[in-house]
């Protein structure tokens, strides 16, 4: 089924070679992989991104994609921004790991935030709202923005 104006499809093709020791990649559209292996602390190969890895870079990306667009539209002149994702994975009560929360350390110039800072955490606060991906996670553990004055 075509994109329309309304619903866009993405897809990657993935294989796995081995057991847990494993790895495997990710072939995007554009050609570019992306080598993954289990984490290491969680019995796997390591060397490579790793699962939980992964899912911060997801959350990381459009979150920073999103933010982008809410800064230049409030001409906030922040024309590369940074954050730092971190996550904590534990045990689940039903078996296994799960990601029990995320927080993403978003880096603000000192100087930015002294003169603009409502307008900065309105961009937040927006970027939290259309993210796609925050959207998802947050349905299924706590989600949080912290500011980090750089």
């Amino acid at each position: 089924m075509p994109d329309t104006e309304e619903l866009h499809r993405f897809e990657i093709d993935a294989g796995w070679s081995g057991d847990a020791m494993g790895s495997g990649s990710a072939l995007l559209p554009s050609g570019d992989a992306i080598a993954f292996a289990g984490a290491t602390v969680l019995g796997g190969s390591g060397g490579k991104a790793n699962p939980e890895e992964l899912l911060l870079t997801a959350l990381a990306a459009c979150f920073l994609n999103t933010w982008s667009i809410f800064l230049k539209k409030l001409a906030l002149g922040y024309a590369e921004p940074t954050l730092r994702a971190s996550g904590e994975l534990g045990k689940d009560p039903a078996g296994g790991y799960r990601m029990q929360k995320i927080v993403l350390h978003v880096r603000v110039p000192a100087s930015l935030l002294a003169g603009r800072r409502a307008e900065i955490e309105k961009t937040l606060s927006l970027a939290e709202k259309y993210c796609i991906v925050s959207r998802a996670l947050r349905a299924a553990m706590p989600v949080s923005v912290e500011i980090e004055e750089v």
